[in-house]
């Protein structure tokens, strides 16, 4: 059976529900047939897949597509699975918007997968790395509680250095 990615983009969306890698796989490799926006679907789609090799791949075509993808990426951490979590958070890091810290920061709070809180890290870091001013609007945004600032913080001297000392040498600038 010949799949026109054209014309098919609810069949497509349904084989990615199949188990049969290859087939996923041929659909990855043709993607560029399809418009940006089912382009992008398709991608977000792959993200929920139990496939960490699929999904990684995704990350980095999605990345491309930069912020206005963001909304539905956030909205992937809010209610995806844990490794459509981290896959998200992957991508977001990549993009470097900081309408994500908010997201970012509550995962790396309160999500119960490692692997989700390890990718929440590193958006961080590559958000406060990338967009200072940005970043840490936001971040002051979303401490409106002490209680909440100070929670993270620990979380983040623990677990993160690199980004504990950004933050810290900007409080203390």
């Amino acid at each position: 059976m010949k799949i026109s990615l054209k014309t098919d983009k609810e069949t497509i969306l349904k084989l990615l529900k199949n188990s049969d890698i290859d087939k996923k796989l041929k659909i990855f490799n043709n993607l560029d047939e399809l418009s940006e926006n089912d382009r992008v679907r398709v991608l977000l789609k792959i993200l929920e897949d139990g496939s960490w090799s699929l999904r990684e791949k995704a990350t980095r075509e999605l990345a491309p597509f930069g912020t206005k993808i963001v909304p539905r990426l956030i909205r992937i951490c809010e209610r995806g699975f844990w490794f459509s979590r981290a896959a998200a958070c992957i991508t977001l890091g990549a993009i470097g918007d900081a309408r994500a810290v908010e997201t970012l920061a509550r995962l790396l709070l309160d999500d119960e997968n490692p692997t989700v809180i390890r990718e929440a890290n590193q958006a961080l870091l590559k958000l406060a790395a990338a967009q200072t001013e940005e970043f840490f609007s936001q971040l002051e945004l979303y401490f409106q509680e002490p209680v909440t600032r100070e929670r993270f913080l620990i979380r983040v001297q623990n677990s993160n250095p690199r980004l504990y000392k950004i933050i810290q040498d900007r409080r203390h600038a």
